[in-house]
């Protein structure tokens, strides 16, 4: 995600350079490009299919969603994280109001159903805002599958954030009931944090039937067949049949008809990018660019991007820019502006496709992983861009990481839980600064080629799985021939006596 409340220092610091980038940039690809195999070819273990209907006057959402799921316990349980926003729900902090803005509409899930395997089953709230729904499971042989079926009817809430609308638009992130992560600590059951993306899921497959009022149109993480028009009362609706595989959520943008796209084609994936009537021409041209630019960019230094559409929608206020898989959105600002501050923001959000979408981790005890690689990968696709003028961007981040030690001694590193940090800025510095540095302080002294064949390692042995900041720190050191630790002790924890350690490690480990 990209935060909005930083990218001020960094508009003026690009400014300042004269950032001005060039609308011909291609890619250099590798010889020994990981290819990802299709999502089709390697099914997930979790299946969801939901029937959903959208008033888009009341800004209601109802439906029913079926997860199908081999059980790993006598109970299931399933985020709410629409529930973040309900009434009761204490959203009065500075670091809320830095997500949410000032001017907000409270909403939330209600489950009005529960079956399991076809039988009535307690509804069973769980959370200080009911955030969680804890589901009995029956005993079943081993690999036996579950079946859980939930009606649900969500109000969008109104505000700055992943879940809300405007006049317009209505997008829905993070919207529908999903599975809770059981891993070797146990249940992951965190609320929905400030600060930082408190999510930790598994790749699932989708398909939902999608009944929306006819003069509406989608942009989802699905592929979307042709709408079949209904005759309905008070007014038509269209029905849209969307599929995803091997996706770690699912969101979706509904829009009315001053939206268009531009499309283009990198590969095998559409790219299309969502911006309004009276938008600036040159912001929404530069882009579009820089999504089809930078998705080839990371297709060949990290791995062939394996969906087949990729879609960057405009939506309302916001907070910079947010990933999901095949969908990010970007703040309304930036398509009404050709500063290019937009585009690195574009650039960021595509990076999310590789680090949280096909590899992801634990976002909440392990921020700084896919952070910091999509950061690494943003400073790597502009500095190829225009090599440069890329170096605003560099030096915003190394300043940041500079910052690191004053935190140090707080107790305050970038491996904390996004609980554990203070404020927005404590996070920005450390998650995105401290550590997307480390990674380009390696790429200096290792270079960008073997840098880049390392991750596309990490990418091809955990694409559709999670991983783990130990993971790739194993996969470092045997890169390097000795034991990474020192380094990145330095790096993500600032302990000074490890710097010395950390540069001998660094030159031990220049040549393979």
């Amino acid at each position: 995600m990209w935060r909005k409340h930083w990218v001020v220092s960094m508009v003026v610091g690009m400014a300042l350079a004269g950032i001005l980038w060039s609308s011909s940039w291609t890619g250099q690809a590798e010889a020994d490009v990981a290819v990802i195999a299709s999502p089709q070819q390697t099914p997930a273990a979790i299946t969801y299919s939901a029937d959903v209907w959208l008033d888009m006057n009341e800004r209601i959402v109802t439906g029913v969603l079926t997860a199908r799921f081999v059980p790993q316990d006598d109970k299931a349980f399933f985020h709410l994280y629409p529930n973040a926003f309900a009434k009761q729900a204490d959203l009065g902090t500075a670091n809320w109001e830095q997500v949410l803005g000032k001017q907000r509409e409270p909403g939330g899930i209600t489950i009005t159903a529960v079956k399991v395997d076809g039988r009535e089953a307690g509804i069973r709230y769980e959370g200080k805002t009911n955030t969680l729904l804890r589901v009995p499971l029956p005993a079943k042989k081993p690999s036996a599958e579950a079946v859980v079926e939930l009606g649900f009817r969500l109000q969008v809430p109104y505000n700055n954030g992943r879940l809300s609308y405007h006049d317009h638009a209505m997008w829905l992130g993070n919207w529908l009931p999903i599975l809770a992560v059981k891993d070797s600590g146990g249940w992951r059951l965190d609320p929905y944090t400030a600060i930082g993306d408190p999510f930790y899921s598994e790749v699932a497959n989708y398909h939902l039937r999608v009944h929306l009022p006819e003069g509406y149109q989608l942009a989802t993480t699905g592929l979307e067949s042709t709408a079949v028009i209904t005759q309905t009362r008070p007014q038509r609706q269209s029905i849209y049949e969307l599929d995803a595989w091997n996706v770690r959520d699912f969101a979706m943008v509904v829009m009315d008809g001053t939206y268009q796209a531009v499309s283009g084609k990198v590969g095998e994936t559409i790219v299309r990018t969502w911006s309004q009537q009276g938008d600036d021409p040159a912001a929404v041209k530069s882009l579009h660019e820089t999504a089809m630019e930078s998705l080839d960019y990371y297709g060949k230094q990290f791995g062939t991007y394996p969906y087949k559409e990729y879609d960057v929608v405009k939506t309302g206020g916001f907070f910079g820019g947010m990933e999901y898989p095949s969908l990010v959105f970007i703040e309304e600002e930036f398509f009404n502006t050709a500063d290019n501050m937009g585009a690195a923001v574009v650039a960021h959000e595509t990076a999310h496709q590789w680090f949280y979408g096909i590899v992801g981790n634990d976002e909440v005890r392990e921020a700084w992983l896919d952070e910091s690689l999509t950061d690494y990968a943003t400073m790597a696709f502009l500095q190829e861009k225009d090599p440069k003028r890329s170096q605003a961007y560099i030096r915003l981040r190394q300043g940041q990481s500079r910052a690191a030690e004053a935190y140090a001694k707080r107790g305050i590193s970038a491996e904390t839980s996004v609980a554990a940090f203070p404020d927005w800025k404590s996070y920005n510095e450390l998650v995105y600064g401290r550590s997307g540095v480390m990674w380009w302080t390696l790429r200096e002294a290792w270079g960008a080629e073997r840098l880049n064949r390392l991750l596309r390692q990490y990418v091809s042995e955990h694409q559709y799985k999670l991983a783990s900041g130990g993971q790739i720190k194993k996969l470092v050191s045997a890169a390097a021939g000795a034991d990474a630790t020192p380094f990145f002790e330095y790096w993500l924890h600032v302990r000074l006596d490890s710097a010395a350690a950390a540069k001998e490690w660094l030159e031990k480990g220049k040549h393979e």
